[in-house]
């Protein structure tokens, strides 16, 4: 049996993250004889929510170590900062008999008595270097080299990722690369009220139909161009409304105030029946309003791979989306493409679906991206088997 760890070294607020690892175990599980066995550490205080949605797909186990604050976390930080000592961490994975530590995010300084599969989820900072003003590149990039040389697998979640990944790859570690395209399982959780339409419309002060945008409001994510298209149909006498969510504090580009510039551009051009920006919402809210918008929106200069088209592929809603390599390779069934700096040819898009008047559920629709989610998470969770299992992780020697 091969013994499976997650480390969860970040705060359970990053659900993209969590998300990320509930889909992969999801995939895991339909397909797993038995050979591979995952377990997920978390902080010991996390809530128990997060670990009944984890537990039927891994061994929850909580610690002191991630929980921050605490004495345990505090010595293992000192030790790792001061001696680049994972020797906590390290004992604990040990006493559960983990033979591979998958979908690490950091550098784990040390010997380990594990095989490492590493996660790097895109090079952004290669591309829009702009868009990153706190931080040092070269250090970034000698970071993400490390997690390389430390690794015996590096999963990327897409061809353009791979390229990125081979471009800085230290000599000798370029065939570590492997291309794992994620699944997103839209699945409603468990919801404390019962969701419709009115009381949608109700919790989030709007009313009639919608364009849906969930995007967080980081600079890159390129929000203006789809204002500036509301802003064109207005104009024409055609007035539309989109509703935005998303986090609204982009903690890499802390020298502009990018949601302020768009509530400004809003304020200028009197869009406030236009565009809606209801920031951090409950993810049931969000696949509702996904499931029974017009359209959903993603309009970003950069992706690694977009969870929203991942979500709208598997419930089989159409998307409006940028011309961007990634998001041709991720080719949704019904997508329509636009240049990112494009608002015109956008808002002749979105002036088209309007107009059409077609939104809400796709019987049709649904049943096909239904079909072919299954086929996609099997092939998904067969890829990532095939991943872990190829190792060898006996007497392995660490790197």
């Amino acid at each position: 049996m091969v013994r499976v760890a997650f480390w969860f070294d970040t705060p359970v607020e990053y659900s993209g993250g969590l998300n990320y690892i509930k889909n992969l175990l999801y995939a895991v599980s339909l397909v797993n004889d038995g050979t591979v066995r995952p377990y997920i550490f978390f902080a010991s205080s996390i809530p128990v929510s997060i670990e009944a949605e984890f537990s039927p797909y891994a061994t929850v186990v909580r610690t002191k170590l991630l929980k921050r604050g605490s004495l345990p976390w505090f010595i293992h930080k000192v030790l790792y900062k001061l001696f680049g000592s994972m020797i906590l961490a390290s004992s604990l994975l040990k006493s559960y008999g983990i033979t591979v530590l998958s979908h690490v995010w950091f550098v784990y300084k040390g010997r380990t008595p594990f095989r490492i599969i590493s996660w790097i989820p895109d090079f952004q900072y290669l591309h829009l270097p702009e868009f990153f003003s706190t931080l040092d590149l070269e250090e970034e990039t000698r970071q993400n080299q490390q997690i390389i040389a430390q690794s015996d697998i590096v999963v990327l979640s897409s061809n353009n990722a791979h390229e990125d990944f081979k471009r800085i790859a230290p000599p000798g570690c370029e065939s570590r690369g492997r291309v794992l395209r994620f699944v997103s399982q839209p699945r409603t959780a468990r919801s404390s009220y019962a969701i419709t339409r009115e009381t949608i419309e109700k919790k989030y002060r709007f009313q009639g139909r919608f364009f849906f945008l969930p995007n967080q409001f980081w600079v890159h994510k390129n929000h203006m161009v789809v204002l500036q298209a509301v802003k064109l149909l207005k104009d024409e006498g055609i007035n539309i409304l989109v509703l935005c969510t998303g986090n609204v504090k982009d903690y890499r580009y802390k020298d502009t105030k990018y949601i302020d510039g768009i509530y400004e551009f809003i304020e200028l051009n009197s869009l406030q029946d236009h565009v809606k920006i209801l920031g951090h919402i409950d993810y049931d809210d969000v696949l509702f309003m996904m499931k029974n918008s017009v359209a959903v929106l993603n309009p970003s200069r950069f992706e690694g791979w977009s969870s929203s088209v991942e979500e709208a592929k598997s419930i089989g809603k159409p998307v409006i989306l940028s011309r961007i390599g990634v998001h041709v390779e991720q080719n949704p069934p019904n997508g329509r493409y636009f240049d990112p700096d494009d608002a015109a040819g956008l808002s002749q898009i979105m002036g088209d679906m309007w107009a059409a008047e077609q939104d809400g559920s796709d019987a049709d629709a649904e049943r096909l991206a239904r079909e072919a989610l299954q086929s996609r998470t099997v092939a998904y969770g067969k890829a990532y088997l095939g991943l872990v299992c190829g190792l060898d992780t006996r007497d392995s020697e660490p790197r």
